[in-house]
């Protein structure tokens, strides 16, 4: 977690739209793709955003494990981990998780914008704080179910065989 946030930061500080813009075209030259400059400039932006969403939304899983697999019980007697499954305890530390992890990415994403707004470079707008929590929603509801499908499945006894 603490990696992947490494790597937002060095992209905030490092990564303008010229940078990313400069790439774009010598990989677009590397493979002999010819794009007029309206197209390469749709596809530049849309890449951009794909990776706010995907930054943030990765950001936000990591951090929903990290806090899911650190919690104790309320008791502080059992890891998480070890719980039943369906009981209501899970739930609310998986709610609390989520939340955590939604909170720390939406922080992180205001932070990150309003540095950018004094690297001239740059632009910090609410719409991409919104897409880097958009990006943290919809990767997090997908590590849920994925949860969910995971702890539902029922664990196969092995054979006993005698040596």
């Amino acid at each position: 977690m603490l990696l992947w946030l490494s790597v937002i930061v060095y992209e905030s500080f490092g990564l303008s739209s010229a940078v990313t813009g400069t790439w774009l075209g010598k990989l677009l030259q590397i493979l002999h793709i010819h794009l007029s400059a309206e197209a390469f400039a749709k596809l530049h932006h849309f890449l951009r955003k794909a990776g706010h969403l995907t930054g943030y939304g990765l950001l936000c899983v990591l951090l929903f494990r990290s806090w899911f697999h650190t919690m104790d019980d309320p008791a502080g007697t059992k890891p998480l981990i070890r719980w039943s499954r369906g009981t209501r305890g899970f739930r609310a530390m998986c709610l609390r998780s989520a939340a955590l992890a939604l909170g720390i990415t939406l922080l992180t994403a205001a932070l990150d914008e309003w540095h950018q707004r004094f690297d001239p470079s740059r632009t910090g707008t609410p719409w991409d704080v919104a897409l880097d929590v958009t990006g943290g929603i919809c990767f997090l509801l997908i590590a849920l179910f994925v949860l969910r499908r995971w702890r539902a499945e029922p664990v196969e006894e092995l054979e006993k065989v005698s040596a």
